[in-house]
């Protein structure tokens, strides 16, 4: 009986002593790496992670929720740098990307995050909206004299 009451000890200690460890997680995606350097401040490392995926190959695998993710962080980068105009540019591609390879999917992303990631994502919505609708020359705008 001895021997068990231990053997219960010993499975106590093991089990707490592994709760109590901390193993850091490293980031598994590029967007992941993306996140990590932004949530710690390191945002030049953040905007070229993120402008080597909207730029690079991976652009194509991404998949819809993951184009909201990259164009998320992309508006919160150019809240932080001096290159807000190309960032709303590259945040408006991303999710004119999640848009165009599932809309429902994005529409969903967009009801479930919270109110101000969803302005910016309507935001971005709206400019993609109004780049379809925008006069194609000087001549078809009208004006009153």
């Amino acid at each position: 009986m001895k021997y068990l009451l231990y053997v219960t000890a010993v499975f106590a200690a093991l089990c707490a002593a592994g709760a109590c460890t901390h193993t850091p997680t490293t980031p598994q995606t590029s967007l992941d790496r993306v996140e990590a350097a932004y949530s710690a401040g390191r945002y030049a490392t953040a905007q070229a992670l993120a402008d080597s995926l909207v730029i690079g190959s991976d652009f194509a695998t991404l998949d819809t929720w993951d184009l909201c993710r990259l164009s998320l962080v992309l508006m919160r980068l150019g809240e932080n740098a001096d290159k807000s105009e190309g960032n709303t540019a590259f945040a408006a591609r991303c999710l004119k990307a999640a848009v165009t390879r599932d809309s429902d999917s994005t529409a969903l992303y967009i009801k479930v995050v919270n109110n101000e990631d969803r302005a910016c994502l309507m935001l971005l919505k709206s400019l993609n909206e109004a780049s379809h609708t925008a006069p194609a020359d000087e001549d078809s705008i009208p004006y009153e004299e």
